[in-house]
């Protein structure tokens, strides 16, 4: 492979990890707030067993947002380090 494509493949990889782990760290701010939001609304809440109830909810709930952050973190590392070896590769 030329320079010029482990440079360009290097990129590449760089953007897509940083891409990654951005949308994944909303994800996670997003689910931090909404779980706080909750928390709250629980603490302050007159009926405890209603606000029990929806705080259940947003902690058993939005699996889905959570695995997909972990999914695109690891990705996030992953195309990191390949970029990272390919700068290498392309350096020396």
């Amino acid at each position: 492979m030329s320079e010029t494509a482990q440079v360009a493949l290097a990129v590449v990889c760089l953007v897509v990890s940083a891409l990654a782990e951005l949308v994944a760290l909303a994800l996670l701010l997003r689910e931090g707030r909404r779980t706080s939001a909750a928390l709250r609304r629980w603490r302050d809440g007159d009926g405890a067993d209603a606000g029990g109830r929806q705080l259940a909810d947003v902690l058993l709930g939005n699996q889905v947002d959570r695995a997909t952050a972990v999914v695109l973190l690891l990705v996030g590392v992953a195309t990191g380090a390949v970029g990272s070896l390919l700068t290498l590769a392309a350096a020396s």
